[in-house]
């Protein structure tokens, strides 16, 4: 392949980076990371907190 092809091909196509639409991938390696089972129940013991707060100080 020449180089020209090359370049093109690492360059996004004309409507998706008009629209700002740029697609990139990042490796990320957290130290810790979170399930989305454990994120919904801390948000039900939030909600359940918040509503019996509401309830036991008016």
């Amino acid at each position: 392949m020449s180089s020209k092809s090359k370049e093109r091909k690492k360059k996004p196509s004309g409507l998706m980076s008009a629209a700002g639409l740029i697609s990139f991938y990042e490796d990320t390696d957290t130290k810790f990371s979170i399930s989305p089972t454990v994120v919904v129940i801390i948000s039900i013991v939030f909600v359940a907190a918040v509503v019996a707060l509401r309830l036991i100080l008016p």
